[in-house]
């Protein structure tokens, strides 16, 4: 079975991928997310992150202004549907998480823009965010969206994002939540996991300069005891586009994709009835 693992398009599916996703007998794609998420906001994120560190309490829309803020994230929803109707203008099977960036119904989402609702419309492409699916002899479990990584609940951590005591308590309750719906949903025991941010200490290090986080490890260590627990064959991760590449956690193969924004992807073989990765060719 050939599979293309790909995310973090970001507004962005250059067609150098499209003419690898037709022209490759491609069986099934794995998407990691983050369909949204323009270019356009990176620059007042950098913003929003420094004031933090500097211990101000400083959001994204003080910095654009209410206007153009709105405008923003109108034009990021659109992007984001985009992508997801170029996917399924591939005409193949895929199966889809969210990014930390997208839109579906979570608990920083209050709007009636929403991926899930926009996804049941299309033939090809099927959310199995914290869910799980079939494909021939493949069982697959997703679990993406937005997470709080290992780091935030470090002093430095704390520090770097502005978290008093009251939000970090409600980081914990939401972090301690989700591993347990992992594990519930890990029980399926898949070959294959597909999730948008990385296992922790697993292609996870900051690479961006100028914060104080970089170089820190931003994975979430519930997923590595998922994997170490149930030991799938794949893992298939994304979020950090700095990180394109593989590595181990027992057996487990994990692999990031790289930015699909960038022009970059992963090409998998994978053996159903070894139920093991054959071969893994990075698109860069």
């Amino acid at each position: 079975m050939k599979i293309l693992a790909i995310g973090d398009f970001h507004g962005k599916f250059p067609e150098k991928l499209k003419n690898i996703a037709k022209g490759k007998d491609i069986d099934l794609i794995l998407s990691t997310g983050d369909y949204a998420g323009i270019d356009d906001f990176r620059p007042y994120l950098r913003k929003s992150f420094k004031a933090r560190e500097k211990g101000k309490n400083v959001w994204l829309e003080d910095i654009v202004g209410k206007k153009k803020y709105r405008q923003l994230l109108k034009k990021d929803y659109s992007a984001g549907k985009i992508i997801l109707k170029e996917l399924d203008k591939l005409g193949i099977k895929t199966f889809s998480v969210f990014g930390n960036g997208d839109w579906y119904r979570c608990f920083y989402n209050k709007t009636n823009r929403d991926y899930i609702l926009f996804i049941k419309k299309l033939k090809f492409v099927k959310d199995i965010n914290r869910s799980k699916a079939i494909f021939k002899n493949l069982k697959i479990v997703g679990f993406g969206g937005y997470l709080d990584p290992d780091i935030y609940f470090t002093k430095k951590g704390k520090k770097a994002i502005f978290d008093n005591e009251r939000v970090s308590k409600k980081r914990k309750k939401r972090y301690s939540e989700e591993g347990k719906i992992l594990m519930r949903l890990m029980k399926y025991k898949p070959n294959i996991l597909l999730i948008h941010y990385t296992p922790y200490k697993c292609l996870d290090t900051l690479g961006e300069k100028g914060y104080m986080l970089t170089g820190s490890n931003m994975g979430v260590s519930f997923y590595n005891k998922a994997i170490e627990k149930y030991k799938p064959s794949l893992v298939v991760c994304g979020h950090m586009h700095e990180n394109q590449g593989k590595c181990k956690i027992g057996n487990t193969l994990v692999i990031n994709t790289g930015a699909a924004g960038e022009g970059k992807a992963a090409l998998i073989d994978f053996d159903e009835e070894k139920g093991k990765v054959e071969k893994v060719r990075f698109i860069r």
